[in-house]
């Protein structure tokens, strides 16, 4: 099986060039025989809009912003599932979407299967504060989807930042997780290098799909779009810990990451296969509210 992490960027300002963009890249994805593809977060129609209107302080703006987006299913899912259906690909698409009349937008990653059919959408739990927070709606499930591929998860950036997620799409069955990525550099260079050790070492970890025996598709932004620049560095990465392939850092580095896998090989032989010596029985108290819990404050 053939799997590909669509590393890109929207085009600024323009919504139909971006879906264009990520119809081209789709189409080369499957050209190359790609089983499965994933785009990243919020690629449709991208962040810059909505950065410019909350830095303008004008309210009437930036709900315009969130009446334009998109509904699931809508414009953009049905030209993806077209692109699904011709090339027999599951496709996890990134994107900011309107799901239902008179709720917040929300931040989703849609699981579209071969027959270009809706199987899941994920939608975002773990907010960005001051980017999504407090102005999108977080998400409160973690599903898994039998696919024509196999059982397959999908979750959005920050959601891989814990490791109850990841586990819990495993325990649900789930041989692979999808991962809608937008990590972006700031202007700080010290925190900027912050970002991308965070990044490296959490929410793309190795570690999560050691732990869980699964293969991980993060597909992460690369581009300009507005003031942000985000670095790329989509992974692939195998139940055994293993960098399968790996993107470019840089905003310059649009390209398919690609790997082939072995889905359907039973795991069942590792010699550390973690996640059978599980002890359910002892984690009550991973249920409990973090102590001395306090509110975030973000730069950026």
């Amino acid at each position: 099986m053939r799997v590909a992490a669509v590393q890109i960027g929207p085009v600024s300002g323009d919504v139909e060039a971006t879906l264009r963009k990520a119809e081209h890249w789709l189409t080369r994805a499957g050209r190359e025989g790609a089983d499965l593809a994933v785009i990243p977060e919020g690629y449709l129609p991208g962040f810059a809009e909505i950065r410019a209107a909350k830095a303008s302080g004008d309210a009437a703006r930036l709900a315009e912003v969130f009446a334009s987006f998109d509904t699931v299913p809508g414009r953009a899912t049905e030209r993806v599932a077209k692109i699904s259906r011709h090339f027999g690909m599951v496709v996890a698409f990134g994107m900011l979407a309107n799901l239902r009349p008179g709720e917040r937008p929300a931040n989703v990653s849609v699981l579209i299967d071969s027959d270009g059919n809706i199987v899941n959408v994920h939608q975002k739990i773990h907010l960005t504060p001051t980017i999504e927070a407090p102005d999108f709606q977080p998400g409160s499930n973690i599903d898994a989807a039998n696919t024509s591929k196999g059982c397959i998860g999908n979750m959005i950036c920050a959601d891989f930042s814990l490791p109850e997620t990841t586990r819990i799409l495993a325990i649900k069955g789930a041989k692979l997780i999808c991962g809608s990525l937008a990590a972006f550099y700031l202007d700080d260079p010290d925190a900027e290098q912050v970002v991308l050790h965070l990044y490296l070492n959490s929410h793309t970890s190795t570690t999560r799909a050691i732990d869980n025996s699964v293969y991980l598709v993060m597909a992460n932004m690369a581009g300009r779009d507005g003031d942000l620049d985000f670095f790329g560095r989509s992974r692939i990465i195998s139940p055994q810990g293993r960098v399968l392939a790996e993107g470019g850092e840089g905003p310059q580095y649009q390209e398919l990451v690609v790997a082939d896998i072995a889905l359907g090989e039973d795991q069942g032989n590792l010699p550390f296969r973690l996640i059978d010596r599980r002890r359910p029985d002892l984690y009550d108290d991973i249920l409990q509210p973090n102590p001395n819990l306090q509110g975030v404050s973000w730069r950026g």
